[in-house]
């Protein structure tokens, strides 16, 4: 099986696992749950702008449309990205395919239903009072570790 091949599996079942844990969560017998109490919920969020909810507050055509827009054109330039880097020893071309599997879950979410659905809830609780992280999901997931591996292995010696 060629590495490209290989790479096109793994984007298919990232994507599969973002999309069916989406789905799972929006099911009229989803319940939130505790995973680790004081740390790790499992919820149900919708998330109408990008990370932290940034642009949320924009008119909903604009936003909806201008995020996709932009969503897109990365997923476009990634893709391109992709396509060199694909045949070259190394992990830059696996983690372009966490960052495209990840863009594609959260596009197809905002494209079917205008917003992202987010379930992964982490939070510290000290005394009475919780600090909780904006909710995320696989998607989201998959792009903030590929992206944070594409910087630390940008500053390794060649």
């Amino acid at each position: 099986m060629t590495r490209t091949t290989q790479q096109i599996i793994l984007f298919t079942l990232l994507l599969a696992a973002d999309q069916l844990s989406k789905w799972w969560i929006q099911q009229p017998n989803f319940h939130p749950f505790v995973v680790v109490d004081g740390y790790f919920n499992i919820v149900r969020a919708y998330n109408y702008g990008v990370a932290f909810s940034m642009f949320a507050d924009l008119p909903d055509a604009w936003r909806r449309y201008l995020l996709l827009g932009v969503t897109i054109g990365i997923g476009v330039a990634v893709i391109f990205w992709w396509l060199q880097e694909r045949k070259r020893s190394g992990l830059t071309s696996w983690l372009l395919v966490l960052i495209l599997a990840g863009a594609a879950g959260n596009i197809w979410d905002r494209a079917q239903l205008g917003y992202v659905v987010d379930f992964i809830d982490w939070y510290v609780r000290t005394g009475a009072t919780e600090y909780h992280w904006p909710a995320f999901n696989v998607a989201d997931s998959c792009i903030s570790v590929a992206v944070v591996l594409l910087l630390v292995t940008s500053f390794r010696k060649r």
